[in-house]
């Protein structure tokens, strides 16, 4: 079933394509404060980000209607009551990483950016194989997770921590964890990378 004037449709990975793909190019851009800019800046961009998806979420209408097209298009049916919900767990969580880690938020940022929606792009188009202690993810979307978070890193630390890194973080968004990975994701990535220094 389809929403008129909408890319939502049932029975389709169609608005799961688009909405990962989104997933990663948007949260990859925090890369570029995080490396690049003043901390002051990278923490008042990050609080304004926060801010705007929380009255978004609670559907204050000016915004809602700037998002509009961003949540018709891109927005799970089971998230239109709390639009932006998911993306406001991933904003709160790589503020969190940034507050408590610094710059080595950066590697949580990419955990979720490539792992997080690499995995979903995976599972949902490929995954026949379910996980046993979690049937609703895949081996195939698991693995997926893995190398593209470790293909990723290795370009930035060595293979051994980017291998530690992409292991235990495949592992958390596997598992069934009552908080969401968005949210857990970027501190468990920034963590690891805060003890590995």
């Amino acid at each position: 079933m389809s929403t008129p004037g909408s890319g939502r449709s049932s029975g389709s990975n169609h608005l799961e394509i688009k909405r990962q793909v989104f997933h990663l190019a948007l949260l990859s851009l925090w890369a570029v404060p995080i490396v690049y800019a003043p901390t002051w800046l990278t923490l008042t961009l990050m609080v304004l980000v926060v801010l705007i998806n929380t009255l978004v979420v609670f559907k204050v209408k000016p915004l809602l209607k700037v998002f509009a097209f961003l949540i018709d298009h891109l927005e799970r049916e089971r998230n239109l009551d709390r639009p932006g919900i998911q993306s406001l767990y991933a904003n709160i969580g790589v503020l969190t990483a940034y507050i408590v880690f610094g710059k080595i938020a950066l590697y949580g940022v990419l955990v979720l950016a490539v792992g997080d929606s690499l995995s979903t792009l995976v599972g949902k188009t490929f995954g026949r194989s379910p996980i046993f202690f979690n049937t609703s993810k895949s081996w195939e979307g698991t693995v997926a997770f893995f190398l593209g978070t470790y293909t990723v890193l290795s370009l930035l630390i060595e293979f051994r921590d980017a291998l530690l890194i992409s292991s235990i973080c495949s592992l958390i968004e596997a598992v069934r964890i009552k908080i969401d990975d968005n949210l857990l994701l970027p501190l468990a990535g920034s963590f690891l990378a805060y003890l590995i220094w």
